[in-house]
């Protein structure tokens, strides 16, 4: 060999040498974590958001999340998915079905994942509400958020009509309905009801109605369902719907379409929770003066409870994500609950933080309509404990399918026939469950859900 090829042969060598230092050295494989959510108030913000970590974090960790936001199909979607093993690796838990996925083993536990314990450690597991968060004793989700209820009135709509100030009771909501629906000539109605989205008939109902009911249809205290509470709610709905005040179709309106004519201005009053700020300010924007006040009370007499806010869970994992990476996993559900993603969340009028921290970390929300959801006063409010309802094994339609049926018109019996069947069948269910299982539900002594005068 001559010496020109030995030196091209050497050069090769010292070539070859330096490219596992530089051209070899591996990039990270990159993993997809896919997650579902139907948490639509804050699409905008959170694709960003994910948009962002898939430029920076996600490029340097070899990690993509497939973000991916569902509208009223959510339910049917997950459930489908979950059934078949072929979906999401995090999701947006729901308390209708999340107990059943995690008793068929379709949803694990946090600690599952590699590395989980540094969100896991965030929290105190004492806390955390057994039957939601924890099931036999380990994490299966965290609280992200609270969630508060309130009533949201079209003042314009109120000034057309003559009424100088937002009903205290349902009496009052079901006159001011009929007022507001006369006055505008067929133009806008008083209120609206969404029966093609269930979750409606647990928020718009009961949840904004705890104070005076001191439950959200299941009463941790008593250990018991009691819906039949709710009656007289229930015939102030079929009140207006009998006066024409109710927004026509509403047997068939989801929630996003009800919720698009309140901002229209086509409505005078509508039950909102937190959440609602966000639609009524972005994905929505409302084009009527529209203004945040207290629920109607049952009685005269105002409140005889607590508000309850509800400890709102981000994301469950899922069977699926044991086939992925865990670490990456983890990392993801981390990176969903991080402060500085909930800190501008919250600024922007989209989530209650629920640890306080979060809202030490955050400048004041200049949104509009904002103080009055999260602002509640601390020896007034309590938040509750998880409903059963996800373990439960019985005959006939469920609480929201018996809600939106018994709205619709679909029963010969009356209302209050209806929902003490209803109570009587959820009972019996709950009372077949372990006592064991039982007891996890029900309160302990010292959970007082009675206001203080």
């Amino acid at each position: 060999m001559n010496r020109k090829w030995l030196a091209l042969l050497l050069a090769a060598a010292m070539v070859v040498g330096c490219l596992p230092v530089f051209a070899l050295a591996e990039a990270p494989q990159v993993e997809h974590i896919v997650v579902w959510s139907d948490n639509a108030h804050e699409q905008s913000v959170r694709e960003k958001q994910v948009e962002e970590f898939n430029a920076t974090i996600g490029k340097e960790l070899g990690i993509v999340i497939d973000y991916t936001v569902y509208g009223t199909d959510y339910a049917d979607t997950i459930q489908v998915a979950m059934q078949a093993e072929d979906g999401p690796d995090l999701f947006r838990p729901s308390s209708n079905n999340f107990a059943q996925f995690v008793q068929a083993g379709k949803a694990v536990a946090i600690s599952e994942l590699e590395g989980s314990e540094q969100l896991l450690s965030l929290y105190d597991k004492n806390e955390l509400v057994v039957g939601d968060q924890i099931f036999d004793d380990k994490v299966y989700t965290l609280p992200y958020s609270l969630q508060s209820y309130k009533m949201i009135i079209n003042q314009d709509l109120f000034d057309q009509a003559g009424i100088e100030a937002p009903p205290r009771t349902w009496d009052e909501v079901r006159e001011d309905a009929k007022k507001i629906t006369e006055a505008s000539q067929g133009q806008a109605f008083g209120y609206f009801l969404a029966l093609k989205s269930g979750w409606c008939q647990d928020h718009y109902i009961y949840s904004v109605n705890s104070a005076s009911l001191g439950h959200f249809g299941f009463d941790a205290v008593s250990g018991s369902y009691r819906y039949a509470d709710g009656l007289p709610i229930i015939n102030s709905l079929l009140g207006m719907i009998e006066d024409g005040s109710m927004f026509p179709g509403f047997e068939n309106l989801d929630a996003d379409t009800a919720r698009a004519q309140f901002a229209a201005g086509r409505v005078g009053i509508v039950m909102a929770a937190s959440f609602d700020v966000a639609v009524y300010t972005d994905q929505f924007p409302a084009v009527c003066n529209w203004v945040v006040c207290d629920p109607p009370a049952i009685s005269a007499d105002g409140y005889q409870y607590k508000e309850m806010v509800t400890a709102v869970d981000l994301l469950g994992v899922t069977k699926m994500a044991l086939k992925k990476d865990t670490a990456k996993v983890a990392k993801v559900l981390e990176w969903f609950y991080a402060d500085e993603n909930l800190v501008e969340m919250y600024e922007q009028g989209m989530y209650i933080p629920y640890r306080s921290q979060v809202v030490a970390m955050a400048k004041e929300s200049a949104v509009h309509g904002w103080k009055e959801f999260s602002t509640f006063p601390d020896d007034q409010y309590i938040i509750r404990m998880a409903d059963p309802k996800g373990m439960l094994k019985y005959e006939g339609l469920s609480a929201r399918e018996t809600l939106g049926k018994l709205l619709a018109g679909g029963y010969t019996e009356d209302a209050e026939t209806v929902l003490r069947d209803l109570d009587q069948r959820l009972n019996d269910a709950f009372k077949a469950l372990d006592p064991e299982v039982q007891a996890s539900y029900i309160a302990q002594p010292g959970y007082t859900v009675t206001r203080e005068k």
